[in-house]
């Protein structure tokens, strides 16, 4: 492995963020477990991407965007038969007048969607998953293939000695049959899980952290992101921390649940408070949703420690500029 062991890795798909995926060029790092590792690389964590690219022109632009973002590659495989994965945004205003998104995929049959159990068993990508304190995947990648739903059923249910974080993003477009049972079971054997507000009505059928810890008994905490409002953490006891989110003039939302694991992550890593890891995943959102990419670099680490008025106070406009 280059460098040194990593702390953190990612397991999971790649894309290439076009213009138009008709015509692939002015290709872009995303994809949910991507983000998060340019995200964890941003803020000085030791991190590793696992995934499949295909050995064509988004697959070399994808893999040297994440090591020129710090993210180790060594256990990268290269597929000469499937492409690289790539999708478009479509923006506009939904009903309410807020910034909304609409996505459009090329995926079927590519690189990534080739990833089984067999996958986790590799030389260079076993050897990472064992280094890992924490391993972070998504519902994303058991919808796939039926492969990688296997891998991800593997991954969740076997012997680890790291602790595994699910961030469930929940995409209708991917279950034709609109059964979120899979992403249910996966998220039950996680040690943490992240979820939307809206995201947990719509697949655990409540947002409600009470009645969250009941369906889901298993893991160490159950995460929470509430929109613009606050995001909440419940410990296995049923203790509830929140934190409010920061006022944010939105350019673009796609991304910023990524960044918020990472910086929930990070916090994590380094044994802070839930408060404080609250804290630092609502920066990494903050950042994202004032761009158009699916990624940038987190705010000021000073934010985090701000009292209660003067963190409300905070007011992040387009392009990350910080007013306080």
């Amino acid at each position: 492995m280059q460098g040194a062991v990593c702390e953190v890795a990612c397991l999971g798909e790649a894309l290439a963020l076009v213009a138009d995926v008709d015509e692939p060029v002015d290709a872009r790092l995303a994809g949910a477990e991507a983000n998060v590792a340019v995200g964890l690389a941003a803020a000085g964590v030791r991190v590793s991407w696992l995934g499949r690219l295909g050995t064509d022109p988004l697959g070399d632009i994808l893999l040297a965007a994440l090591t020129a973002a710090g993210v180790e590659t060594g256990a990268v495989e290269r597929d000469p038969h499937r492409p690289t994965g790539r999708y478009a945004k479509r923006t506009g205003i939904d009903e309410h007048g807020e910034p909304a998104t609409t996505m459009v995929y090329r995926r079927a049959g590519s690189a990534a969607s080739a990833m089984d159990p067999g996958f986790r068993e590799l030389p260079a990508v076993a050897e990472r998953l064992a280094q890992a304190e924490i391993v972070h995947v998504s519902g994303i990648t058991a919808a796939l293939s039926p492969g990688c739903s296997a891998l991800m059923h593997a991954l969740v249910t076997g012997p680890r000695s790291h602790l595994l974080a699910f961030d469930v993003n929940w995409r209708e477009q991917m279950w034709p049959d609109g059964d979120p049972a899979t992403v249910v079971a996966l998220a039950g054997h996680a040690d943490v899980v992240l979820t939307g507000g809206d995201e947990a009505a719509r697949v655990f059928g409540t947002a409600d952290p009470g009645q969250l810890r009941a369906l889901l008994p298993g893991p160490r905490l159950i995460v929470v992101k509430d929109g613009p409002r606050r995001a909440l953490a419940i410990d296995r006891v049923g203790e509830v921390v929140a934190r409010p989110a920061l006022a944010v003039e939105v350019v673009e939302p796609v991304g910023a649940g990524d960044a918020f694991a990472a910086g929930l992550i990070t916090g994590l890593l380094r044994g802070e408070d839930l408060g404080r890891c609250l804290r630092r995943g609502h920066l990494g959102a903050a950042a994202v949703l004032t761009v158009p990419g699916d990624t940038a670099p987190p705010l000021d680490p000073a934010l985090l420690d701000l009292d209660d008025a003067a963190w409300a106070a905070v007011r992040v406009r387009a392009d990350s500029q910080v007013l306080t």
